[in-house]
């Protein structure tokens, strides 16, 4: 089995920002990503229109990486993460299409990033309803459009970016809906704007593009169901409150073949789970992240997480983080001494403490209102995979099931092909509002926990774990 000094999990920016720093340093570094290329979901923009201002990022980012002395497999989904048995290290599984393999490392970071928070209502689960995050995954990937009539709705910047794409690419942007509504709370978040140019002027070519196709912004609404025989038809949208309440006595029925969700991000942080590694609850980072110190490493020895999966902050905060954890690694391994890892440090510190203020800013004014989490009825279906309803949910919690683990052996939910990672959330959600009366109660959605972590962490053959084995 292969040994590296230092393996790292994700090549978007985050991950590239740590596989580059560590290299420069000496470490004998891997890099694993699932995609066919370095990148990640940022750094996959296309260089014509409103995302062109990554262009120049990605080239550096890219430039960097291909100067490094990184050994990089791509197309390699990181299902496991272990202690190596032989005691110095970690040992991490991951599956090729030609099969599962594995390496061992001294040292390993995590830059798995986020996946899209999802905000269940009727009609959800319709051929036509997709996430923010999986159409710009089809537009930027496969160059497809996901519908001819398209509303968008839910909370965030990513909202304007998707649109922005979408009537580039040639769909017809019916409508953004911003379920949060911009009251006092965001004047005291105006200091997180200092510094932010590159991102201000990114998001003006958003509205640009959106205003010359004449795409009405509705603030302080939201879908709350949709509707077809076999796949989208109609979108019913209302006003929503500031704890996003719908006022259904004020909703419209709109025609359109394709509606896009965008509830913010949650951290993908399963691989620091299997590791054994110490959490705390942020809501306002996308729920629950992986405990670090202030060079990333988390309470396991020798395992560092970085970027949106441990927080979310964006592409930037990721770069920072990154750079930060691959120096750590340097430092740790012998590869730099104390002073020139200090230095490096210091010189990151203005532009983290920067980026995770904007974090938190976006964190407290975008989170979903618990509101939205009313929207769904007792057959709406939660977990997707299991075909579990809010009914099927609530009845074992009102019989007793108090925590994920409980309601998942109850009902299956959480044991489908995404291990929860759609409805882990959700289920824990309902808990809450079944024994508090709000979806976003802290000590109640603590109280729910987590399910369990448990390899493979995605859908793997038997054949590749015997091959493995």
């Amino acid at each position: 089995m292969t040994r590296y000094e230092l393996a790292v999990v994700g090549a978007g920016p985050g991950g590239i920002a740590a596989a580059t720093a560590a290299s420069a340093a000496g470490v004998a570094t891997i890099l694993l990503d699932s995609q066919p290329q370095p990148g990640g979901q940022y750094y996959r923009a296309s260089a014509d229109g409103p995302v062109g201002r990554r262009a120049t990022q990605r080239s550096a980012a890219l430039a960097g990486l291909a100067d490094a002395k990184v050994d990089i497999i791509n197309n390699a989904l990181v299902w496991g993460i272990f202690p190596d048995p032989g005691g110095a290290g970690w040992e991490l599984a991951f599956d090729t299409p030609t099969g599962s393999e594995a390496i061992t490392a001294n040292t390993v970071i995590l830059a798995t990033g986020a996946y899209d928070r999802s905000i269940p209502f009727p009609g959800w689960t319709l051929p036509g309803v997709l996430t923010a995050g999986a159409v710009q995954t089809l537009l930027k990937g496969s160059r497809v459009l996901p519908g001819k009539r398209v509303l968008l709705s839910g909370t965030g910047p990513l909202q304007l970016a998707a649109a922005a794409e979408l009537t580039q690419a040639g769909a017809e942007v019916v409508a953004v809906l911003e379920a949060a509504r911009f009251t006092w709370r965001a004047v005291r978040h105006l200091g997180a704007l200092q510094g932010q140019g590159s991102r201000i002027a990114e998001g003006w070519d958003y509205v640009r593009t959106l205003r010359s196709a004449r795409v009405p912004v509705r603030v302080g609404w939201s879908v709350i169901a949709a509707r077809g025989a076999s796949e989208v038809e109609e979108a019913v949208i209302c006003p929503v409150d500031a704890a996003g309440r719908p006022n259904d006595h004020a909703a419209e029925t709109l025609a359109v073949d394709t509606i896009v969700v965008g509830y913010g991000l949650l951290p993908s942080s399963g691989l620091a789970r299997l590791a054994g590694c110490a959490e705390e609850f942020r809501p306002e980072l996308g729920g629950y992240a992986p405990q670090r110190d202030a060079r990333m490493e988390t309470s396991r020895r020798g395992v560092y997480a970085a970027g949106d999966g441990a927080s979310i902050g964006g592409a930037a905060l990721a770069e920072v983080e990154g750079a930060i954890a691959g120096t750590a690694v340097a430092e740790r391994l012998g590869k730099l001494s104390q002073k020139a890892a200090r230095e490096v440090f210091d010189h990151h510190a203005p532009v983290l403490a920067r980026e995770r203020r904007f974090g938190r800013m976006l964190g407290a004014l975008f989170t979903p209102g618990p509101g939205l989490y009313t929207l769904a009825d007792d057959d709406t279906v939660i977990c997707r995979c299991e075909g579990v309803t809010l009914g099927d949910i609530r009845r074992v919690v009102r019989d007793g099931a108090l925590t994920v683990n409980e309601v998942k052996g109850l009902t299956r939910a959480g044991m489908g092909d995404c291990q929860g990672r759609v409805c882990e959330a959700l289920i824990a959600g309902i808990i809450a509002i079944e024994t508090a009366g709000r979806a976003d109660d802290s000590a109640a959605l603590q109280a729910a926990g987590r399910f369990t972590a448990r390899a493979p962490q995605h859908p793997i053959s038997v054949a590749d774990l015997a091959a493995l084995e």
